[in-house]
């Protein structure tokens, strides 16, 4: 399994009364590609945190393929992170001052990878494959189209080779045109790559991309939780 949940309570601690997650359990197969929706403010994103182990559980159990995330300190998390998790979000959070190049090789700083040969020709194949061209690799991401930042998102998500891809709501803020590209540009990367993948959004109509379609709230159970 890529990702199992057992018996997983959460509530921010401002809030200990407001019960955002209530999961008893769910999980996900290897190389699974899902889609889970729900509408904002659903509890999405707390989920995609517990996950990539930027939040724990007040309580359960997070295993991300097979390691057991609750029970690691941030710092380890962190690691685990840098070297197992593909993150693209709902902005794309490049840095907007740095370069394509740049972005991508501030992704592997946790990684420390020191041959730095193998490592720049990986970045020009990504770019390559996702149609990032030359000109547009020393440009301040700022200063490039919505089209070609999110090609360098996808780039920086899939340059550690990570084995789960998460993605958080990253159409919300396109246009019809520029959402059907950016899944067009994602699903055969994913599958090229034989990656899991995570992918959520309140978009309903992106469910065709996907085999396997949940709605959070049918294992999200506040109502019990109360």
């Amino acid at each position: 399994m890529a990702i199992e949940l057992a018996n997983i309570r959460f509530h921010y601690s401002k809030r200990p009364n407001h019960r955002v997650l209530n999961i008893p359990s769910w999980s996900l197969s290897s190389a699974d590609q899902a889609f889970v929706h729900g509408p904002s403010g659903g509890g999405k994103s707390t989920l995609l945190g517990l996950l990539s182990g930027l939040i724990c559980p007040v309580e359960g159990q997070v295993t991300v393929l097979g390691e057991r995330l609750d029970t690691m300190n941030s710092r380890q998390r962190d690691q685990f992170r840098a070297a197992s998790i593909g993150y693209v979000f709902q902005q794309f959070n490049l840095m907007p001052y740095l370069n394509a190049t740049d972005n991508l090789l501030l992704a592997t700083r946790f990684l420390k990878r020191k041959n730095t040969r193998a490592l720049n020709n990986e970045i020009k194949d990504l770019f390559s494959a996702l149609n990032i061209t030359e000109k547009e690799w020393s440009v301040p991401t700022r200063d490039l189209s919505i089209g070609q930042q999110q090609r360098v998102a996808i780039a920086r998500a899939l340059i550690n080779k990570p084995k789960l891809l998460i993605a958080d709501e990253p159409t919300s803020s396109l246009d019809k045109a520029n959402r059907d590209a950016f899944m067009e540009l994602l699903m055969p990367m994913v599958a090229e790559h034989q990656m899991t993948l995570l992918f959520v959004s309140h978009d309903l109509s992106l469910s065709s991309y996907f085999s396997r379609v949940e709605s959070l709230d049918d294992f999200n159970h506040l109502q019990e939780s109360k």
